[in-house]
């Protein structure tokens, strides 16, 4: 039984298979006739329709991509007023393929793009025929708006015939006042990339999103697209304002060519927020084209250097003086003395002080600017003429551990975190090293280096009540859709001095503007507190001074301050003195406080007296340091030469 079984079944089986390649037969002979049948049809399509299916099969391909480029974000002044921003430009883009797949849309097509962009047809004609089978052709790039009004015009005139043109978005940078407070702006390198300033410092924040489109070409080429809209850069709002900028850059000019320096910078900043109303460095440079040196250097003088030396030569333009280099503040940093001895108890405003002109300490003799000696000086005077001998006798009270402690509390020997890329620390003595010589010579400004926002900010907390702000050039960073993204108003980071030691410094330094060391400062009209400073860099042969002057108006309730460096005046006469510092600062508050609201009191006196014998402001070489009376003169002078 099992036998005959499989037997039936491999019967079976045979009989499945032939019927089976029986059916396969047929269905075959079916698949001929039908594919002899699509290819007659094709033919005929072919050789009756050819043009308009290809036109068809053509609508249907895939639009490659498109990048579209973000707008980089404006940066305003305090009032809106733009300093940076990003204009759009436009590229035209042919598609020589489109515009040839039917021969009624080249003729009107060519007419339209030579009217709209002043294009020759043979230049055209000559595309098309260089360029049968391209889809991206850049005819032309930077055209103005109204070009492509015109085109879009002619256009919709004849849409079903002016074809296979369109447009790329292309955005460039632009400053509106050129090297207007380019240090503080910065520019930008291909690919939106900052360089210095604002546009360095907040680059991500400038920097938007790029969006994209996509499509396709219907029946009539058509472009049928799909948008994903960029999105734009922030809003930058700067504290600086524009006017109060022109005018310090205008006065550095009148200074550069009247006198010279090998660097000069000036700050202006509200102490009650830390907002930096205008920082100037030397000339600056033209941000519209930041590697032209044409300002600094004849055509012959560049092209005689090498690239070393135009590397050089650029990084010293683009160089922030007010927050990269550093430098011995000299005689402003005794306020900080002052202010320290004040705190402690260590001293009062009753305190006297008795400056015998010349002292020996170890083996050196250190030296006041009066060499002669003030002899007896209240607290006051001792700011108001600057007396060394004063300042190491404070210190002396104070001692390393706590001098130093207030030099770091004053924000020195640190950055500042101003936004600003570049900025440098500063260097102090370290506190094992500040010796009884290093101690007396640091309390009047000498042996350690700062840069002009670390003093700036430091002063500014002795005028203002006693709070250190961090010093900012940016106010707030506003969304595309006007939300504040960022908010910098409040930038209170500590307190440094009491009240009573806040009215101390002011009414002292007044008084130095009114009789003492800083009478050029003087504003009519207004009063202005401040204190100069003098400090010998280099060799002592070399006679090279960097000088100086911080102050503040109106000195009872201050709502601006400024600060002046100058390093190495050129003058035979003036080289170590404090008066160019001084007078331009005063040319200076002239303009700018008037302009920001504040104006002149009419008589303006404290109502104190003081001995006419006590110094007059004339003395050069305040901070001088002798080595067993051999060294000459020393490092950091009020330089006060001649000054009433």
């Amino acid at each position: 039984m099992a036998v005959t079984g499989t037997k039936n079944r491999r019967k079976g089986k045979k009989r499945l298979t032939r019927k089976m390649q029986k059916n396969f037969r047929l269905i075959l002979f079916g698949f001929v006739c039908l594919f002899l049948c699509l290819s007659i049809r094709m033919m005929y399509i072919r050789a009756t329709k050819g043009t308009e299916y290809s036109n068809a099969v053509l609508s249907h391909q895939s639009y490659v991509n498109t990048t579209l480029p973000y707008a980089r974000g404006t940066i305003t002044d305090r009032n809106g007023v733009t300093l940076a921003v990003s204009k759009p430009i436009y590229n035209v883009i042919l598609d020589p393929y489109g515009i040839l797949s039917d021969k009624k849309f080249k003729k009107p097509t060519l007419e339209a793009i030579s009217e709209a962009f002043h294009v020759e047809i043979p230049e055209l004609e000559a595309i098309l025929k260089e360029n049968p089978k391209s889809r991206y052709y850049v005819l032309r790039k930077n055209q103005p708006y109204e070009y492509l009004e015109k085109y879009e015009e002619l256009r919709k005139e004849n849409h079903k015939v002016i074809k296979g043109v369109t447009f790329e978005t292309e955005y460039v940078r632009e400053y509106p006042y050129g090297s207007l407070a380019s240090h503080v702006i910065g520019y930008t390198n291909k690919g939106n990339v900052g360089t210095y300033g604002i546009e360095q410092y907040y680059n991500n924040y400038l920097n938007g999103k790029d969006g994209r489109e996509a499509g396709y070409y219907d029946s009539e080429l058509n472009l049928i697209k799909t948008v994903w809209e960029p999105e734009n850069g922030d809003t930058i709002v700067s504290t600086i304002d524009v006017f109060v900028q022109k005018i310090v850059e205008e006065k550095i000019r009148d200074f550069m060519a009247e006198l010279g320096s090998e660097n000069i910078g000036v700050v202006v900043m509200n102490p009650n927020n830390g907002e930096i109303l205008a920082m100037a460095s030397n000339g600056g440079f033209d941000l519209n084209d930041p590697r032209n040196m044409s300002a600094y250097y004849s055509e012959a003088e560049i092209a005689a250097m090498d690239d070393e030396a135009q590397l050089a030569a650029l990084n010293k333009m683009w160089r922030n003086f007010c927050i990269s280099d550093t430098y011995e503040p000299g005689s402003t940093f005794k306020t900080l003395t002052v202010a320290a001895g004040l705190e402690e108890n260590l001293i009062n405003t009753n305190s006297g002080f008795y400056c015998e002109g010349t002292r020996g300490i170890d083996k050196w003799e250190i030296h006041c600017n009066r060499k002669s000696g003030h002899e007896h000086l209240s607290l006051t005077e001792s700011l108001m003429f600057s007396c060394n001998m004063a300042m190491m006798d404070i210190s002396a009270k104070e001692g390393k551990r706590l001098f130093r402690y207030y030099q770091e509390h004053f924000g020195l020997g640190s950055k500042t975190g101003v936004d600003l890329p570049g900025e440098a620390a500063g260097i102090l003595i370290r506190e094992e090293n500040l010796n009884e010589v290093e101690l007396a010579t640091s309390s009047f400004g000498q042996g350690f280096n700062v840069t002009m926002v670390q003093i700036l900010s430091a002063y500014a907390s002795l005028v203002n009540g006693g709070y250190y702000y961090q010093p900012h050039v940016v106010k707030e960073i506003v969304s595309r859709k006007g939300a504040t993204v960022l908010d910098k108003r409040d930038s209170l980071l500590h307190c440094t001095v009491s009240q009573s030691t806040c009215d101390f410094i002011r009414k002292a330094t007044y008084m130095t503007v009114k009789s003492g060391t800083a009478t050029p400062a003087q504003v009519e009209g207004y009063m202005v507190g401040g204190k100069t400073g003098t400090a010998q860099k280099g060799r002592r042969e070399e006679r090279k001074y960097v000088v100086s002057f911080v102050g503040s108006a109106p000195s009872n309730n201050p709502e601006v301050c400024i600060y002046v460096v100058i390093d190495e005046v050129h003058s035979d006469t003036l080289y170590n003195s404090s008066r160019p510092a001084t007078e331009l600062a005063s040319k200076i508050l002239a303009q700018v406080l008037p302009y920001l609201g504040i104006y002149p009191e009419g008589d303006i006196d404290y109502g104190i007296d003081f001995d006419a014998n006590l110094g007059d402001g004339d003395e050069t070489n305040e901070g001088n340091v002798g080595g067993e009376g051999s060294l000459g003169e020393g490092q950091g002078g009020e330089g006060q030469t001649g000054e009433n």
